[in-house]
């Protein structure tokens, strides 16, 4: 096993502290195969990001583990969501009435690999999907939380489905989150998903999101990412995409610690549709680190990528779109929008757009801009009588509003809202 600072972090001795109660033996054995797959990766490549010597695993012997109740803020809060957990404890698992009559299943990790063994098996196991880069191994082998969610054929929910995951920094352990989503033919769903934390001891959140949108499948997943300063976030997120199918990430990347984010989304089938929508705002000494990739393997196969950060203070924002027309795709179309907005001279970032063709007989382009506020658009306002401070702020909510008209939930939108308005208040 190589020797590095990424494998002195890890030990096999985790694996035991990471299984379900009565895990089944299956479940067992695919950690310790993953985890032993690790030494011979590497992680996964975050252009013109070095976050190789981050911490991967929370340094447990930092504090001990404390039980603090939770304040009726967030309780309340939590009492919206269908499926909501709190490091590795389940808060809350209940399906509205539209789920049930629909037959959808919606619920905790644990609870899955109980009730429907076959199924988790087949999608987390049987696809070797597990072991694809170091970072994937280590989630896949630790997982210790998580939510299970599918949607039979046919079935078409007019109500999202929402879920939450909450960080607890009470306790020293690393949590390894997994979500799997399976919409299964002609079905349609949305999903509204809330990362945070509560606590402010330092933790690292490993968070690892998987959807499979099935033939003639539509599938939305919001999510808003609100974790606190003091965790470093890995967010991994992979999306399978059948024939004539759709799916559509919109992402608000707002948390306040070091992040890297990674978003993949396989346009396998033909005439399958997937669309990226990711806004960000960093600040003070924050690193994001965030990539999005769509690939068209299916032929007319259609992917958008628009990525829109602002960075504040010392921060430093990293955007990859990457673009990738497989052979075989004809008529495929693939488009990517990379834009940063720097809000201090102190601030660094990077729009990298990359384009790799494969085929002929397709439609590809990119563009990328790094950039002050459009002196034009202040301009603009200001001679209607809007003060500069007010018109500046406007020009900052518009250019990341990009994803909030979409939001089904209001509850989420007014959170982003607020977290943009807090951002900026003191810009």
């Amino acid at each position: 096993m190589i020797k590095d600072k990424f494998m002195r972090q890890v030990s096999p001795t985790m694996i035991a502290e990471a299984r379900f109660d009565n895990e089944p033996e299956w479940m067992t054995q695919y950690r310790t195969a993953t985890f032993e797959s690790m030494g011979q990766l590497s992680l996964p490549v975050i252009a013109k990001m070095d976050y190789h010597t981050w911490r991967f695993v929370s340094n447990a012997s930092q504090h001990q583990a404390v039980t603090t109740p939770l304040d009726d803020d967030t309780k309340h809060e939590l009492q919206h969501y269908n499926c909501a957990t709190i490091g590795k404890r389940v808060f809350r698992n209940e399906p509205n009435a539209e789920m049930i009559t629909g037959g959808v299943i919606c619920c905790d990790f644990a609870t899955a690999l109980h009730k429907y063994p076959e199924m988790i098996k087949s999608y987390l196991v049987d696809n070797q999907s597990g072991a694809t880069d170091r970072l994937n191994c280590l989630q896949n082998s630790l997982v210790n939380n998580g939510i299970f969610i599918y949607v039979p054929a046919g079935v078409q929910l007019s109500e999202p489905i929402k879920i939450a995951m909450m960080e607890d920094n009470y306790q020293p352990d690393t949590t390894f989150s997994r979500v799997i989503v399976v919409a299964a033919n002609d079905s349609k769903v949305d999903i509204v998903q809330k990362l945070g934390s509560i606590g402010d001891a330092k933790k690292v959140t490993h968070v690892n999101i998987d959807v499979y949108a099935k033939p003639n499948s539509e599938v939305q997943f919001f999510s808003l990412d609100a974790i606190g300063a003091s965790n470093t976030a890995y967010v991994m997120r992979r999306a399978q995409v059948g024939r004539r199918a759709k799916m559509n990430w919109m992402i608000g990347s707002f948390n306040d610690g070091n992040t890297i984010s990674d978003i993949a989304t396989n346009l396998n089938g033909e005439g399958s549709k997937g669309n990226t929508r990711v806004v960000s705002i960093a600040s003070h000494r924050q690193q994001q680190g965030i990539n999005t990739n769509i690939t068209n393997y299916g032929r007319h196969s259609d992917g958008e990528i628009s990525q829109r950060g602002a960075i504040l203070d010392q921060a430093r924002i990293v955007f990859n779109g990457i673009g990738k027309v497989a052979h075989g795709a004809h008529g495929a179309n693939n488009q990517q929008e990379n834009s940063v907005l720097m809000l201090s001279d102190d601030a660094s970032g990077d729009a990298n757009p990359i384009l790799l063709i494969d085929e002929n007989d397709v439609i590809a382009g990119h563009k990328a801009s790094i950039g002050k506020i459009d002196e034009r658009q202040l301009y603009y306002l200001m001679s209607r009588g809007i003060k500069p401070e007010v018109a500046k702020k406007l020009v900052i909510r518009g250019f990341l509003g990009i994803i909030l008209s979409h939001i089904p939930s209001a509850t989420i939108k007014q959170q982003m809202i607020d977290i943009i308005e807090g951002k900026l208040a003191n810009d």
